[in-house]
């Protein structure tokens, strides 16, 4: 299979997706359950789906379009949000600034990766 730039943005996809995962395992301590939720939920899930996702695209038996479509904007959507309560709860920390600041690499790595869902989803609607 050629190297296409769906394949470099899947890659990118499944390489930050361990990344966050990784982590969020290391900092995970949301004060809040609906956050913690939705941030756990994110990162676990969609190292799951993006793992899924890659295998299949890279053996030739990729999902549907619109199915893919889809994990596009959810991912795009949950991991601005997931980033957005990572953000908020690691910007206000005065003790211990390694463990914020690996929180807030956190929150900016789950921002890129809402960036990469949108231009996996431009380049999945591409593709003929």
């Amino acid at each position: 299979m050629a190297i296409s730039r769906l394949t470099i943005v899947k890659f990118v996809e499944l390489a930050l997706a361990i990344a966050i995962l990784i982590i969020h395992y290391q900092t995970i301590e949301e004060p809040v359950p609906f956050s913690s939720l939705v941030a756990t939920g994110t990162y676990a899930g969609f190292a799951v789906i993006v793992v899924g996702t890659f295998l299949g695209f890279m053996t030739g038996n990729s999902i549907n379009k619109s199915v893919d479509l889809f994990f596009c904007v959810a991912g795009a959507i949950l991991y601005i949000l997931s980033a957005w309560f990572t953000y908020n709860h690691f910007s206000n920390w005065k003790f211990n600034t390694s463990h914020a600041n690996l929180g807030l690499t956190k929150a900016v790595l789950a921002l890129i990766q809402g960036i990469v869902f949108i231009v996996d989803g431009f380049f999945t609607f591409k593709v003929e």
